[in-house]
């Protein structure tokens, strides 16, 4: 198993300089979410307007991996519609842990790589975890 250079490269960057890594003034839902297995957390607080996520703030307390992988999660997410995102966290979420599905778009292509180490999969996906639990899906 060989992790991908660009691969690594994108999940450095987000690691280095997260986006949206703030605390929303004004939020339509919240969520934090701890690991039982690392003992990570994350908080994300989206705000939904129409139908849309109009806004989202992710705070960690986490590994890199984690702080990078809600990073990308929250770059791709932001401006799709609730009815996509929802459809996009099980794509991710099956894509990771059942190495099941076609590739992810975007960015989100790091995943070919962080699915090929499982010991990474809880990291990878906190961000996602705890969106789910915020949007109620």
């Amino acid at each position: 198993m060989k992790e991908e250079p660009l691969h690594r490269e994108i999940v450095e960057e987000h690691a280095g300089n997260p986006q949206y890594y703030q605390k929303l003034v004004s939020f339509s839902h919240t969520c934090s979410h701890c690991s039982q297995q690392t003992g990570n957390i994350c908080t994300i607080q989206l705000l939904e307007q129409d139908g849309f996520i109009a806004g989202i703030g992710c705070q960690l307390q986490a590994s890199a991996l984690a702080t990078a992988c809600a990073s990308l999660m929250a770059c791709h997410v932001r401006g799709l519609p609730v009815s996509k995102t929802k459809v996009l966290i099980q794509q991710v979420l099956q894509y990771v842990e059942c190495e099941e599905g076609r590739s992810l778009p975007g960015d989100l292509f790091v995943y070919e790589s962080i699915r090929l180490f499982s010991e990474r999969h809880d990291c990878a996906l906190l961000g996602w975890r705890t969106l789910k639990k915020a949007l109620g899906s």
